[in-house]
């Protein structure tokens, strides 16, 4: 637990660190405080484009990258907003939940 907390710290604007695996996959899902902070841990991270993901009246930012041949994800989601996505943003925008 004090592994996770340090890591946590390492992360500015992260509010919270969560560790799934089994014995052929991993996925570390980092939740945010912000989009911005997405955004920086996106780059920082080296994941990839942010999307936007849109779900019941809500949407939100996220970037993932699949490693290893896909036995590792990292997953990190910004806060939900109400509402429709920014206008100008919506071309990576899925309607997909996740």
């Amino acid at each position: 637990m004090v592994t996770l907390r340090a890591l946590l710290g390492m992360l500015p604007g992260a509010t919270s660190l969560s560790v799934h695996g089994a014995e052929t996959w991993a996925l570390v899902l980092i939740m945010t405080s912000s989009d911005e902070t997405v955004i920086a841990l996106s780059e920082d991270l080296e994941l990839g484009e942010v999307e936007i993901r849109i779900g019941e009246g809500r949407w939100w930012r996220r970037a993932c990258s699949q490693r290893d041949q896909g036995r590792l994800r990292v997953v990190v989601a910004g806060p939900h907003h109400e509402g429709a996505p920014p206008q100008g943003e919506d071309s990576n925008a899925s309607s997909r939940s996740g």
